[in-house]
């Protein structure tokens, strides 16, 4: 990238250079420019991506940790019931969960430190942007200033012939070199069009990543204090765990009592009311509850619904006429209803406990009418997001409610297309862990298994 003062240097060696001589002078000083900057550049990126290779390396070793822990405890899942066992299923989820924290912190300085280049990116093709727009703007000059001047004038001034004929092949040179200004200025700009895309989803990591930071360490200390009372029940005795595999009428009523709250959205229900609705939505999609509980969880934590948007400001424009369309068919005044605030990068706009923006609850909207028999449907009737999500989800695959499925499908429900991003997986991650907690809530009411005692310690 050429500085000001370099620019205008350029401008003037141009100006005064001879004709014939041109061509030659620009290209020494671009070399010049060129060469006094690569060496820096080259050594900060040499540094950068050293950086980057050692935190893939020190990741790949997490996750591969991860999931030598993911698989010990699904084969535990099996194995007769104890409390040795219980003990030591949870102990591997409690270092499980630490790994997956530590995945988050390694990702979120992996995608920090892409942001920086990024945004060093932006720069440098900003500046080659201004260089070719400056050099395009020359070469127009010469060429006019050629334009002014009579071929035949030229051709009788006393210069020589091959003089003449240089004067000619140079010409030939400034329309060339006017092409290629302007299809690299072209090239350069779709490049930063695409790179300011591409920092706008980092600048959206970034915030996802810190959430899930925060989650992670709720649900490690809420696995952590799972074992606490688990011993304070049994205190550490065969007999007591054994005479425990039955709830209690308390146990199951607290089970029940507890709240299902989602805070982003205002939404505060009992656990029952909460995995009857689920039910309900697995019973018509093929859903799993617990993992559809955990998916609501999540997202309301991760604080994806930031509150108190308009429609009118931090909704995308071309999705203002669907929302509209949405209200309309409900009869409710659109200035009413509450959509997700226009974070710092993107777009706001998303609608009640699904948060779906209005193209995507439309594409749902007939199947979920036929399912609850609401018609229309409204994404603020915790029930049509319920079942909304789950048609979503299933058609991600997660009605199979095998461990990869529902992960892929937890993934795609943040990302999309993009699942495979780190950030995706680890949202994943956090909402199976979720997803655990949340069966063994239904295996207790169901009398199925010990696990999850309630957290109250009562």
């Amino acid at each position: 990238m050429f500085p000001s003062a370099q620019i205008t240097n350029i401008s003037k060696t141009i100006t005064k250079a001879p004709r014939a001589r041109i061509c030659v002078g620009l290209l020494c000083v671009l070399g010049m420019c060129v060469y006094a900057g690569a060496a820096p550049a080259l050594a900060q990126e040499s540094a950068a991506e050293s950086e980057k290779a050692q935190l893939q390396g020190q990741l790949k070793e997490v996750q591969e940790q991860i999931e030598i822990y993911r698989q010990s405890i699904e084969g535990a899942r099996s194995a007769q019931k104890s409390l040795k066992g219980e003990i030591t299923t949870l102990d591997t989820a409690v270092q499980k969960q630490k790994l997956q924290l530590k995945e988050i912190e390694l990702i979120l300085r992996e995608v920090e430190n892409d942001l920086k280049g990024k945004t060093k990116e932006i720069s440098s093709l900003e500046g080659r942007l201004k260089e070719k727009r400056l050099l395009l703007q020359l070469s127009l000059k010469q060429l006019q200033e050629y334009d002014a001047v009579s071929w035949v004038g030229v051709l009788f001034s006393g210069e020589s012939l091959s003089d003449f004929f240089n004067q000619v092949r140079y010409v030939k040179n400034i329309q060339a070199d006017i092409n290629d200004f302007i299809a690299n200025i072209d090239s350069i700009r779709n490049n930063l069009e695409q790179e300011k895309a591409d920092l706008e989803d980092e600048k959206e990591d970034v915030v996802r990543l810190k959430s899930l930071n925060s989650l992670q360490k709720s649900s490690l200390e809420q696995k952590q204090k799972e074992k606490i009372v688990l011993l304070e029940k049994t205190k550490g005795q065969e007999k007591l765990y054994n005479e425990g595999i039955k709830k209690s009428k308390k146990d199951i009523t607290l089970i029940r009592q507890q709240l299902y709250t989602l805070q982003s959205v205002g939404v505060s229900m009992s656990f029952e009311e909460a995995l009857a609705k689920t039910q309900f939505a697995g019973q018509k999609t093929g859903i799993r509850p617990a993992f559809l509980l955990a998916i609501f969880q999540v997202e309301s934590k991760l604080g994806t619904y930031l509150g108190g948007g308009s429609w009118r400001v931090d909704m995308k424009p071309k999705e203002r006429p669907l929302f509209l369309q949405v209200t309309s068919a409900l009869g409710l005044d659109p200035d009413a209803m509450p959509v997700s605030k226009r974070p710092s990068y993107g777009w706001g706009g998303a609608m009640g406990a699904a948060q779906f923006i209005p193209s995507t609850w439309l594409i749902y909207a007939d199947q979920i009418a036929s399912l609850t028999g609401h018609n229309p449907p409204s994404p603020w009737d915790i029930e049509d997001a319920f079942v909304g999500s789950a048609l979503k989800l299933v058609g991600n695959g997660a009605g199979s409610q095998a461990y990869k499925d529902e992960h892929k499908a937890a993934a795609m429900y943040l990302a999309g297309g993009n699942y495979k991003k780190k950030v995706a997986q680890a949202y994943a991650n956090n909402v199976m862990d979720w997803a655990d907690y949340y069966q063994g809530q239904v295996d207790a009411l169901s009398g199925v298994s010990i696990k999850n005692i309630s957290l109250s310690g009562s």
